[in-house]
């Protein structure tokens, strides 16, 4: 974009309409918005009045429309010529044949290289030489004073041409080059990208007036958009940190895709040397200044916090469509046609979308409570600046020029996200207020778990006492019942002897001996409850003549870390075992082994009584030992004694308990 582009507000449509220039002068717009109460709307109303003010008036009017003061005069231009180049080189120039032409100067539609030639007076050389402002619209070109060249960036040459003939720049002609009177300019061009070539009569004064007058237009033309590409790169980073950081991922996500598209706007202006050629550049111009839109849109529909289910998916489709078609007329239809016919599209498409962000808009307000006050009147001057860019795309001196969205983005994006932050963060808080805040917040939730730990120990306390209910209810059915059953029918049919009814006691007492014993602690451990159940079983078996052996290997075990409900089920297994050998087995001797393995541990319990006689059943004391063993993840097995004779029961614990439980 050359000077007077930005100047003149020429744009790709406006330039397939008309090429003249345009004052840029215009109306503030403002849009109509419905709130859902009066309360609602009155206070919206006003907002949107006070953020569209301040913009329009106090950001963009002073920064972007103000008038930097009169031009101050400017050199005439005489007997302008123009020669047709094969190769766009100063040597080229010097061997053609130069024809006299009118400027401004147009050619269309294939790649061109031209050399052109004016001619200046001056009647006083300034110390400070001239200034000199270019209005090309050429890819790349070429600048000499009196045979001198003060220009040459990039490159120069069909299919290879950089861009820097894009790029407005004061040009200095120092005073060692000028000559009083006649002075001879001249240029060489080169276009390869769009189709049209447009050659502007520069302007020429003294380049400290010159400097000052032009100093605002460079400075947005230029240090401008490099400030606003990194604010928005920047912008555009936080959006999407957020995306994975906040549950509003969407607007996050479209805040850095509409961040995105501006920063590509801005580098499109910036990137002279890109690697593409001119239909390359042609194509992303209308891709990156298209997509703007419907960012825009998207973005506005995901703040609404309900979005229309349909609208984004459409847009983008819509969207890539007309890409596609605009692809298409570049590559595959001849000049003009192949850039007019995408000019049209783009001119048609840019009010299309600004209609559908001002209607999504409205519908928002019309339906729902909205109390982001600020944030919606940021919303709105977007919405302006978008309904603006489109009516200049078609009545270019209605409006004050285009790129107002453009323009705008760097300042209502960084204004709508310290909105954002300081509705979902409390960035004004303290330290100390933070720190009391969060201790607070731990206190309460160590009281908390203390509470919970209470419950659960009295939970774990009330299970354990109904388990031994349940236990000795069945203990008494299946043990002291079954045999004072036996016995009080034994002596209603005159069977019962005193041997064996004093036998029969015997049982009984040992039965409810057992019982008791089990009702007592056993210990915190494992290892405790070893030791309890060896004090007080090794006593009673030996009472009843029967051997005690006790197999432990030296030193101290690596027990598994049980807590008491488990360790009183190990204890029950064991007690069980024992008991059922007292009854059944008639043994001599009962022994106890422990084995520590890398994985488990082994807990034995043999005799060397009469064995397991087949069909002959042991009630429910297998069953209850099975049922315990599951319990704290280990397994029973009864088989005979490796030794031959007796039976054996084995209890084969994991080293790492399967549930640890509270007392």
């Amino acid at each position: 974009m050359a000077y007077g582009t930005f100047i003149l507000g020429l744009s790709p449509g406006a330039k397939l309409r008309q090429r003249r220039f345009v004052v840029i002068q215009g109306p503030q717009v403002e849009s109509v918005k419905r709130g859902v109460n009066w309360a609602q709307l009155g206070k919206l109303v006003l907002m949107i009045l006070a953020v569209q003010g301040v913009y329009w008036f106090l950001i963009d009017g002073p920064l972007f429309r103000a008038d930097p003061g009169q031009r101050p005069p400017t050199l005439e231009l005489t007997n302008p010529e123009i020669a047709r180049l094969s190769d766009p080189s100063f040597l080229a120039a010097s061997q053609a044949k130069f024809k006299p032409v009118e400027l401004p100067f147009t050619h269309c539609c294939d790649t061109a290289s031209f050399a052109v030639k004016m001619r200046f007076k001056v009647e006083r050389i300034p110390e400070q030489g001239l200034g000199l402002l270019s209005m090309l619209q050429v890819d790349n070109y070429l600048l000499s004073v009196n045979g001198s060249q003060i220009v040459g960036q990039g490159r120069m040459g069909p299919r290879k041409a950089s861009f820097h003939g894009q790029k407005t720049f004061l040009t200095r002609i120092p005073a060692g080059l000028l000559q009083k009177g006649e002075n001879e300019l001249t240029y060489v061009t080169v276009r390869d990208g769009f189709p049209y070539t447009d050659i502007y009569p520069p302007l020429i004064a003294d380049y400290a007036a010159l400097e000052r007058h032009a100093a605002p237009r460079l400075f947005i033309l230029n240090d401008y958009k490099i400030i606003s590409g990194i604010v928005l790169g920047l912008l555009g980073l936080l959006a999407t940190i957020m995306v994975f950081r906040s549950d509003d991922w969407r607007f996050a996500a479209w805040l850095s895709a509409l961040c995105s598209a501006c920063v590509a706007s801005l580098v499109y202006a910036l990137w002279l040397d890109p690697p593409v050629d001119g239909w390359g550049r042609m194509l992303a111009y209308f891709a990156i200044f298209m997509f703007i839109p419907v960012a825009l849109l998207c973005f506005i529909d995901s703040w609404s916090k309900k979005p229309i289910p349909w609208l984004q998916h459409v847009a983008l489709a819509l969207y890539g469509v007309t890409i596609g078609v605009v692809a298409f007329y570049i590559y595959r239809v001849p000049m003009p046609e192949g850039f007019d016919h995408p000019t049209m599209i783009y001119i048609y498409f840019l009010p299309v979308a600004a209609v559908l962000v001002l209607a999504r808009l409205v519908w928002h307000f019309a339906t729902e409570r909205e109390d982001r006050m600020i944030e919606s009147a940021l919303m709105t001057v977007l919405a302006v600046a978008l309904i603006i860019d489109s009516i200049y795309e078609w009545y270019p001196a209605a409006v004050p020029g285009n790129g107002n969205l453009q323009n705008a983005s760097v300042f209502l994006l960084l204004a709508m996200m310290v909105a954002f932050l300081a509705r979902n963060f409390r960035l004004f808080q303290s330290q100390g207020a933070l720190a009391s805040m969060l201790q607070a917040k731990v206190d309460q939730r160590e009281a908390e778990l203390v509470e919970a730990a209470k419950r659960e120990h009295l939970l774990v306390r009330q299970q354990a006492h109904d388990e031994e209910r349940r236990r000795i209810m069945r203990d008494l059915h299946d043990g002291l019942g079954s045999q004072l059953m036996s016995m009080m029918l034994s002596a209603r049919v005159g069977i019962a002897e005193p041997a064996q009814v004093a036998e029969g006691l015997q049982s009984v007492i040992d039965e409810m001996r057992l019982m008791v014993d089990s009702m007592d602690s056993v210990g915190e451990s494992l290892a405790s409850a070893l030791a309890t159940f060896r004090a007080r079983v090794q006593p009673r078996v030996q009472q009843a003549g029967i051997a005690f052996l006790w197999d432990q290997p030296a030193g101290d075990l690596d027990l598994p870390g049980y807590g008491p409900r488990d360790v009183l089920q190990v204890f029950r297994v064991l007690q069980e075992a024992v008991t059922n050998a007292l009854k059944h087995a008639a043994p001599t001797e009962i022994k106890v082994s422990i084995v520590e393995a890398s994985k488990s541990l082994t807990l034995t319990v043999s005799d060397n009584g009469k064995g397991m006689v087949a069909g002959e059943g042991v009630g429910r004391g297998m069953s209850n030992m099975e049922s315990r063993a599951r319990s704290v993840g280990g397994i029973v097995t009864i088989g005979p004694n490796p030794t031959g004779q007796g039976t054996s029961v084995t209890l084969t614990l994991p080293t790492t308990p399967l549930v640890q439980t509270a007392n």
